[in-house]
């Protein structure tokens, strides 16, 4: 059984502290008077005399107090302003860390470190660290499908995913319509077609006031009352001709057949 240790008042230490100092018994008797082990009173006179200056100049002892404690808020302020900046960079590099590729931080891992094993490296970029061992299968057959895609493109680039589908399994590769067209997303592959947008003809200028059609209702009964123009575009092997038409409305009969 362990003897329970015995604590004395600070009342006590300092009466037996100020009988010691008088001299009047040595440090032997007043150890046994008081049943206590001269070890105890020779810390306690030595703890009372480093601090006598305490009761001399107390202002002092306060103003190094005060001093003391304000370094040390500068230093707790400083720590904490470097804890901040550390936490702010720290969340930025796992941001990047998250969008980079399992290839790149694989790469980050420095084998001969000494301050930091693999594990913890590991646990920093967030990865496993069996990926560091793992040796990926490369697929030579997907491999292959891919390669004569890419070739079926330089050659014949209009071929949409069906004909290319098809040119596949003619050239002996068994692969499914959905797998090729999954193939040339992957390789951002898409068909050129050899087809311009048709021209806009009539592009009316905003600015240009509309007038309203001034015929309509019109009898017309005599040559040069009404005449009208229009243009039209022909396209022909050598490029594109105008055709433009003047016509004396009076001397004009409509194909309607009654006539």
């Amino acid at each position: 059984m362990s003897r329970k240790r015995t604590t004395y008042s600070t009342e006590l230490k300092t009466k037996l502290v100020l009988e010691l100092l008088k001299e009047e018994k040595t440090l032997v008797e007043i150890a046994k008077e008081n049943s206590i082990t001269p070890n105890n009173l020779k810390n306690w006179k030595k703890l009372f005399l480093e601090n006598a200056e305490m009761a001399m100049e107390p202002s002092k002892v306060v103003k190094e107090y005060k001093d003391e404690t304000k370094k040390l808020q500068e230093k707790i302020d400083e720590y904490a302003k470097t804890v901040g900046q550390l936490t702010v960079e720290n969340n930025w590099m796992r941001g990047k860390l998250r969008s980079s590729d399992l290839s790149d931080k694989k790469s980050m891992i420095d084998s001969e470190l000494k301050t930091l094993s693999i594990v913890q490296q590991c646990e920093l970029i967030e990865i496993s660290r069996s990926l560091l061992y793992y040796i990926p299968v490369v697929n030579e057959y997907k491999k292959a499908i891919k390669k004569e895609i890419e070739n079926i493109f330089e050659d014949i680039p209009i071929y949409g995913a069906k004909k290319v589908h098809c040119q596949l399994l003619e050239n002996g590769f068994n692969v499914s319509l959905n797998t090729v067209q999954a193939y040339r997303k992957e390789l951002g592959l898409k068909a050129i077609l050899a087809v311009r947008e048709p021209l806009s003809l009539t592009q009316p200028n905003i600015q240009h006031p509309k007038y309203s059609y001034k015929l309509r209702g019109l009898d017309i009964t005599r040559a040069n009352q009404v005449w009208s123009t229009d243009i039209t575009y022909i396209k022909i092997n050598g490029g594109m001709v105008y055709l433009a038409a003047i016509i004396d409305w009076y001397g004009y009969r409509p194909c309607d057949g009654s006539s």
